[in-house]
């Protein structure tokens, strides 16, 4: 997004040239000094007036007159995200629109509103509507039933779904609440109707997901059965489901139902059986699987039965290996010596010494790399680098190009200048334009200072991602750099925002607070949110008063950005007004709610919050709590992950299920080793089988 202020800076094509550090960078700006000037005078801030439309005015009774939307039809009805920007403050009138407006379309559209809201007050009007004449009121009902699961919906939603002249959207969308509400009356329906001959629709595959969801209310024996079941099936989707599930299980009792599914027509079923059985890890299907490995076509298949044969035989997985590296197609042997590489054990070293002397460049390139993955140490990692020491001079590139990143990774300290000398500046820029960045890109990672220059150049020219190379110019900062980005950001490169708030490059602040200016009348841009999160790291308080008067804007992303802002930079009133959008907020909106939360580093501002988030954390709204518990997972996990834990073992599959939802969204490591330990203590077999899930996932 080119702002104004983007523009009055891009009018200087020679300003990005120079060697930027703040004094340049505050001496390029000078142009924009009335503008600077004005971002600095909180008093200016006004909105622009306006004649508030129909829309509007209407908008503007919804939290107070709960009859507001009665009598208005579909077209007359603001959008839904409108709506949603109100919160749980127009829940009542949404129930009065559900219940009352005779247009089946606006009905249907008050529905999705309340769906994304997941307001439980709304509950006894949802149930009510599933009576609705309209198949489509009736499908949008069930799904805001779904965000607000709840046994008191049970008898209700069961007896939708067992009428006959019900549409069969209608009946799986049931089946998808069903799989969210912990009741014993949920899982008897389910597992009579997914042993039925299918009548019209098919839902079985739907019914066994909704099983899954609730495997902590069977016994482990039934839950074994049903899926050894499912597992036989004539239903593609239903046998993909049960692979899956039999995966987590981890039973003996599937393998000779996974074996089964090794020749299945379905690329996605022969991958995942075999996936499956090398989770079980059942030493019989180690023969179904060495028959199979002659006969792979795709490098997946062949790469998924390596994984399952190391796993449940290591000794015959390298006998059949062995034989797959002296295929006669050249591409079976190139993907055998990926399979080692993939592998990663010292067992392959041998293997792959002898692909070196393949005929085929690509199998040996192939090789290489897998080499340069193995865990060696010792004499075996010796052999490995005198093998591969000749071919860094190799006159074929990408031969040369593995050998050397091979040789990087498995000397310790690994050897840049091999890198810098045979490929980023050893190689023709017109010619191998890929090789020499990827060679860059490493010598960054290594922090190797030669590269700043071409990695600055590659981030601001678009040729490089920010996750890229951001990390390299934070961890080894410079002015000239710094201030270059800056200059990015504010005109218009907003993904620069994270580098720009860690960096703090003199002249941020005033460039901040006239980009958010600039942005006033666009208070969801991306100009507005990065101009928050760059200000608040800066912590300069005099920033404050601008984003306390942004906060007053209508719109709930911005607000609460700005309450966090604003509470970063001292604002007294922030976490008091945070609490209450966390009690309003519409559901859909908790995980904006959660990142931006998590951000608040200063340790007075999460100590304001902690008491109140960790209140709220036992909510009964679970999807409050589990967001607030969230935000507390970002700032102290080993407090947190109890609750996490907890969830972890809820009777409520719900739960469960956000508790799972939010770990995955969290990637510190802190919370992976916490998890690792709670894994090693668990003693219910379900909860071990989700923490195993949760850890597979991570990695």
């Amino acid at each position: 997004m080119r702002t104004a202020f983007g523009r009055a800076l891009g009018r200087m094509p020679s300003v990005a040239a120079l060697p930027i550090g703040p004094a340049l960078l505050v001496a390029a700006l000078l142009p924009a000094t009335a503008v600077v000037a004005k971002a600095l005078a909180p008093t200016s801030v006004h909105a622009a007036e306006h004649e508030p439309s129909a829309v509007e005015r209407l908008l503007a009774k919804v939290p107070s007159d709960p009859s507001v939307l009665i009598n208005v039809p579909y077209q007359d009805l603001p959008a839904s995200p409108d709506f949603v920007n109100l919160g749980k403050r127009s829940t009542k009138a949404l129930e009065r629109c559900l219940a009352d407006n005779v247009d089946a379309d606006a009905r249907a559209r008050c529905a999705i509103v309340l769906e994304a809201l997941a307001d439980r007050r709304a509950l006894a009007t949802l149930q009510a509507a599933l009576d609705d004449w309209e198949p489509l009121v009736r499908y949008r009902v069930v799904k805001a039933l779904g965000a607000v699961p709840d046994k008191s919906s049970v008898a209700r939603l069961i007896a939708l779904y067992l009428r006959k002249d019900e549409e069969p959207r209608v009946r799986a969308a049931v089946v998808g609440v069903l799989g969210k509400i912990s009741d014993q009356r949920v899982v008897t329906l389910l597992r009579a109707e997914l042993v039925k001959t299918p009548d019209g629709g098919d839902l079985r595959p739907a019914l066994f997901d909704a099983l899954w969801q609730l495997r902590h209310l069977l016994a482990r024996d039934t839950l074994i059965d049903d899926t050894r079941k499912a597992l036989g099936s004539d239903s593609d989707s239903l046998v993909l489901s049960a692979t899956l599930a039999a995966a987590e299980l981890g039973s003996p009792r599937h393998v000779a139902a996974l074996e089964k599914l090794i020749d299945h027509p379905s690329v996605e079923i022969r991958n995942k059986a075999v996936y499956a059985l090398g989770r079980v890890g059942d030493k019989t299907a180690t023969k179904a699987l060495l028959a199979t490995l002659p006969k792979v076509r795709d490098s997946r298949m062949l790469n998924n039965i390596a994984f399952a044969l190391e796993r449940l035989d290591k000794q015959s997985f390298y006998v059949e290996i062995a034989k797959t590296v002296e295929h006669k197609q050249a591409v079976i042997r190139l993907n055998a010596a990926f399979v080692l590489g993939d592998v990663r054990h010292a067992e392959g070293l041998r293997l792959l010494e002898k692909a070196l002397g393949d005929p085929s460049d690509f199998v040996r390139t192939s090789a290489v790399a897998a080499m340069g993955k193995l865990a060696l140490s010792g004499d075996e990692l010796a052999r490995a680098l005198a093998a591969l020491a000749p071919l860094a001079n190799s006159a074929s590139v990408p031969l040369r190009e593995e050998a050397i990143y091979a040789l990087h990774r498995l000397t310790p300290g690994g050897s840049p200048d091999r890198i810098y000398s045979g490929l980023y500046a050893g190689l023709d820029p017109r010619k191998y334009h890929a090789a020499i960045r990827r060679a860059a890109l490493a010598l960054g990672d290594a922090g190797d200072a030669r590269v700043r220059g071409y990695l600055l150049n590659c981030l601001l020219g678009y040729s490089c991602s920010v996750a890229e190379v951001g990390p390299y110019f934070t961890k080894h900062t410079d002015e000239v750099a710094s201030g270059r980005m800056l200059l990015g950001w504010a005109r218009g490169r907003e993904g620069l925002a994270k580098v720009v708030a860690t960096l703090r490059p003199s002249g941020t602040l005033p460039v901040a607070m006239s980009a958010l200016r600039d942005a006033w009348a666009s208070p969801e841009s991306q100009e507005t949110l990065t101009s928050l999160q760059i200000l608040a790291n800066l912590g300069d308080s005099s920033a404050q008063e601008l984003i306390v008067a942004r906060a007053a804007t209508d719109r709930t992303l911005p607000r609460v950005w700005s309450l966090v802002a604003a509470g970063r930079l001292g604002y007294a009133d922030a976490p008091a007004k945070l609490v209450q959008e966390l009690e309003v907020i519409a559901a859909e909106g908790l995980g904006d709610f959660v990142r931006a939360a998590a951000t608040i580093e200063e340790p007075t501002v999460r100590a304001s919050l902690d008491a109140a988030l960790e209140q709220k954390s036992e909510d009964a709204d679970l999807q409050i709590a589990i967001a607030a518990a969230a935000i507390r997972l970002a700032w102290n996990p080993d407090r947190a992950i109890f609750r996490f834990l907890a969830g972890l073992a809820s009777p409520d599959g719900f739960e469960r299920a956000l508790a799972e939802r939010y770990l995955a969204k969290n990637n510190d490591r802190r919370v992976t080793w916490l998890l690792r330990r709670a894994l090693a203590r668990e003693g219910s077999i379900d909860v071990k089988d989700r923490l195993r899930a949760a850890l597979d996932e991570r990695s």
